[in-house]
């Protein structure tokens, strides 16, 4: 029904309007292609998916990504809950827009910023362009290369903590190859040795490891222990009733006739424990005690008796026999071992 103003559509300008609809929806679809080709197929994009991967653990996923070689060791630190704690300390990651390369116009560079464990850092990856898919949308895949590695070295112990994992030592080392980026961190903690944590960022590959060497240190336990039997040594010998105690350091030299009844010995002061790692041992630095003898003296040719006090310094060495939950002290006076 027409009304007074109403126009025909003819059919020219309706094909119009069609035509005008098609190119709209072909500008949106060109459009969408450019922006998911930007995005989505994009080499920034890989980056922030390995990165999605190493974050969650997947590092069979990620090391599919990279197509990178893995250097010998261990691998615990490239899948699950060690892999991701690795990552916990990586946050604000992003990335540049990727960057071409003069020598090659088919490669990319993508630097991707980041904190680590709270400072600013950086690692660049490299990517090449590997065709299209669907005709539009190009394929980008990263140079091959082989993954950085951290070697932990520790003395005394055969194990180690590492991102909250042990992991065993062999003569004191082990290589731990590592995504990047990635934050470790290794200690250990015995009855008799601990070493206080330490930390290292993997920004990137390299030819030589990254090291991490814990120093070790005596527990307050492994002291106490050394102690306690030095200690125990000197009781023994001051309980005897003798000049010169038997496997001792002590001595007490005169020409007057003296009553074994009235000898008695008394520690006055009881050594410092100085203990240090030296040649691939844990040894005792020269230990001194302070000891009183009290006596009676008979002179021989007057037949006189006098009571007397001697206090000395004394000197001795031990040797220790350690592991990681015992220690043996083993003095040493007059130049020979005692036996305890």
């Amino acid at each position: 029904m027409k009304t007074p103003n109403s126009t025909p559509i003819t059919a020219t300008r309706l094909a119009l309007r069609w035509t005008l609809a098609a190119v709209a929806v072909l500008v949106l679809a060109v459009a969408g292609v450019i922006i998911a080709n930007r995005t989505l197929f994009s080499p920034s994009h890989e980056v922030k998916l390995l990165q999605r991967y190493l974050a969650d653990g997947e590092g069979a996923k990620a090391l599919g990504l990279m197509k990178a070689q893995v250097p010998e060791g261990d691998a615990v630190a490239l899948n699950g809950e060690v892999l991701k704690r690795t990552q916990s300390g990586i946050t604000d990651f992003s990335v540049d827009k990727p960057q071409e390369v003069e020598r090659d116009s088919e490669l990319r560079t993508v630097t991707a910023h980041y904190k680590a464990t709270g400072v600013e850092q950086q690692s660049t990856y490299t990517l090449r362009h590997a065709g299209k898919s669907w005709l539009f949308f190009d394929q980008w895949e990263f140079e091959p290369s082989t993954l950085p590695s951290v070697k932990i070295k520790a003395n005394t112990v055969n194990e180690v903590a590492v991102n909250e994992q042990k992991i065993p030592l062999v003569a004191g080392v082990s290589s731990l190859p590592v995504f990047y980026p990635s934050v470790l961190d290794a200690s250990f903690s015995t009855k008799n040795f601990s070493a206080d944590t330490r930390g290292v960022v993997v920004t990137k590959p390299a030819k030589d490891p990254v090291e991490i060497s814990l120093k070790t240190q005596p527990t307050k336990a492994f002291v106490a222990a050394i102690n306690t039997q030095v200690k125990k040594y000197l009781d023994g010998c001051a309980s005897q009733q003798v000049l010169m105690p038997s496997g001792c350091p002590f001595a007490y030299n005169t020409s007057a006739r003296v009553d074994s009844s009235t000898i008695k010995w008394n520690i006055n002061n009881y050594p410092t424990i100085d203990v240090s790692y030296y040649n691939g041992a844990w040894v005792l630095s020269p230990l001194k005690t302070t000891a009183t003898l009290t006596l009676t003296e008979q002179d021989l040719r007057t037949g006189a008796k006098e009571k007397k006090t001697v206090k000395d310094t004394y000197s001795f060495t031990a040797d220790l026999t350690t592991s990681t939950t015992e220690v043996s002290v083993v003095p040493v006076a007059g130049g020979e071992q005692v036996a305890q």
